[in-house]
């Protein structure tokens, strides 16, 4: 199906004709051109790269916005709230590891001044055993 043809499509083809025409041409034809111009050669080379500077610049921001938004987007992502079997289930399993049973189980586990684990840090425990498992179950690998 052919779509009729309009004068924006033929200035966009004449834009693209002008832009290959510039890189196809040698450094000669480029100078002999500036010079059939009046222009400075070296006035000419600084501003193309000042302008590259500022692209390079401009596309750095975009760059770093759209990660700042990537992060902002990761953060307002709901987390999934534990039911209360979840989190009895959770506790288990920690006790179990405390207590040097079940996979995974470790001997010691971080004290402040010779003193167990506070509340805070029993239930930090529990999340990230909580986000380990969201992460086990969206990318399960095989057992060994």
């Amino acid at each position: 199906m052919t779509g009729k043809r309009t004068s924006q499509d033929e200035l966009r083809k004449l834009d693209d004709a002008i832009d290959e025409s510039i890189l196809a041409a040698s450094s000669e034809e480029l100078r002999e051109e500036l010079a059939a111009l009046g222009m400075d050669l070296d006035a000419v080379v600084s501003e193309m790269d000042a302008v590259a500077a500022r692209a390079k610049i401009a596309a750095g921001k975009r760059s770093l916005e759209r990660a700042k938004q990537a992060v902002l987007v990761f953060r307002a992502r709901p987390t999934k709230s534990s039911t209360s079997d979840d989190k009895k289930a959770l506790r288990r399993k920690l006790d179990a590891m405390r207590s040097g049973e079940g996979t995974g189980a470790f001997d010691t586990m971080a004290a402040r001044k010779g003193k167990g684990l506070s509340d805070s840090d029993e239930e930090g425990m529990l999340d990230d055993l909580a986000q380990l498992a969201e992460l086990e179950a969206e990318d399960p690998q095989e057992e060994e």
